[in-house]
């Protein structure tokens, strides 16, 4: 006994064509929200008075591959996990080493402080580093209240570019 379905091979393609249409739509939807994300926390850093040389600011940006897409604050070298420390804090260390902030934090002590650059910058700068080292620094969150405002708007966002997609 045998069944053949007229249309099937034609069937498959639509679907495979809409499969298609509706992965792009997706991937498209995702960087819409990510760049929403990445927006309100660029907004959040301002109010938090967090973004004082721009540097995490900056960091913010969307990436997608094959695999997905990833909104956040990439940074690399010395400042390679600075977002996490804004938006978590950091505990105090157990050797004073381990923070390498006298460069970057006398930049920042000269701006936020307004100190001019001499002795007196060289000691302020010494005394905060010696107080984060000591105490660590408090979390001002920036990005996951972001995401959160987010999170409910996910799936229409999405949706809406897979409608868009598939039409």
């Amino acid at each position: 006994m045998e069944i053949e379905i007229e249309g099937l091979k034609n069937l498959r393609a639509d679907f495979a064509r809409a499969s298609s249409k509706a992965g792009d739509g997706v991937m498209k939807g995702l960087q819409s929200v990510g760049l929403e994300i990445i927006a309100e926390a660029k907004q959040n850093l301002n109010q938090n008075k967090t973004n004082n040389t721009g540097t995490l600011r900056a960091s913010g940006k969307v990436q997608s591959d094959r695999d997905g897409v990833d909104a956040g604050f990439f940074a690399q070298g010395s400042n390679e996990g600075y977002a996490t420390f804004v938006e978590y804090g950091r505990g105090p260390t157990k050797q004073a080493g381990q923070i390498p902030l006298r460069t970057t934090l006398k930049a920042w002590v000269h701006r936020k402080l307004g100190i001019p650059y001499g002795k007196e910058l060289d000691s302020a700068t010494y005394l905060i580093a010696r107080k984060i080292h000591r105490k660590g620094t408090k979390a001002q969150p920036f990005f996951t209240p972001a995401v959160q405002k987010f999170e409910e708007k996910v799936s229409n966002i999405v949706s809406d570019y897979v409608e868009k997609s598939l039409k």
